[in-house]
């Protein structure tokens, strides 16, 4: 099976992270998918959105003045106040900014909610995957965001793999779902992956999310002797990607997506 392309957030390096703009553009580019992170709003809708808390690198007010200081943490804001926030273009002078120089702004961009995207994945001229990780509030029970992520996806199924480093979501997931998909994502590693992979199995997850240090050719090898699917975030030099392609690795998460599409 070929080597699924999957646009971090998107495909962070082109387009706003996280935003219909960047998923989008990368179903417009011929991604196999997407990853995306997804917490909860005050409210309870499931959004899409990395940190805890605004990103004053990208994130202003309808006024267009930026954000300073300590932002707003997104599950203290419902879904309504969120969409008071233009997150479609890095601030100008910002590390942000600095970090993503082939961004192309996109302004009025919101953050969306989960049930938007699925609609751009559904309406995909071909088979376009959402690797949703579920972004766990250290404050909250990881059960409530674990719940309302997988019922927005309702029969959305086939076309998502949960992830996520906190665990205790994902094993709710699995509980509450067969037919749900689970990649276990982990940090780079301090020491032997064996027992990552063995515990990955026992959970019954279907596959292995590592960082892409970890993803060498004898941990994928050992991935799928286990019966487990394996994909690397996130890849960004070319070479790499090619060399991990090589290695027959299951999906590759990257911020250049275009950069991964032509080395097709």
């Amino acid at each position: 099976m070929p080597t699924l392309k999957i646009a971090h957030r998107g495909g962070a390096a082109l387009r706003p992270e996280n935003t219909l703009a960047a998923f989008a553009h990368a179903v417009a580019l011929g991604a196999d998918g997407a990853e995306l992170d997804v917490q909860l709003s005050a409210d309870g809708v499931v959004v899409v959105h990395h940190d805890l808390r605004l990103n004053p690198g990208y994130a202003r007010s309808n006024s267009g003045r930026w954000l300073e200081g300590l932002p707003p943490r997104i599950g203290d804001l419902r879904f309504t106040e969120l969409q008071q926030f233009d997150v479609g273009r890095p601030a100008p002078g910002s590390d942000y900014a600095y970090a993503h120089p082939m961004l192309a702004p996109v302004d009025g961009a919101r953050i969306p909610a989960l049930v938007e995207v699925l609609a751009i994945a559904a309406g995909a001229p071909s088979p376009f995957l959402l690797m949703v990780e579920l972004k766990s509030d250290p404050g909250a029970d990881p059960a409530l965001l674990a719940d309302a992520a997988l019922a927005a996806c309702g029969d959305h199924l086939d076309r998502v793999i949960f992830v996520g480093f906190d665990w205790r979501g994902l094993l709710r997931i699995r509980q509450q779902s067969p037919l749900a998909r689970c990649w276990f994502t982990t940090d780079k590693l301090q020491g032997e992956y064996l027992p990552m992979l063995d515990a990955i199995k026992a959970a019954g997850g279907e596959g292995w999310f590592p960082h892409h240090a970890d993803a060498t050719g004898l941990a994928i090898s050992d991935a799928h002797a286990r019966g487990l699917k394996i994909g690397a975030w996130t890849v960004n030099e070319k070479a790499e990607m090619a060399k991990l392609r090589g290695q027959r690795i299951d999906a590759i998460c990257t911020d250049w997506p275009d950069l991964l599409q032509a080395l097709e």
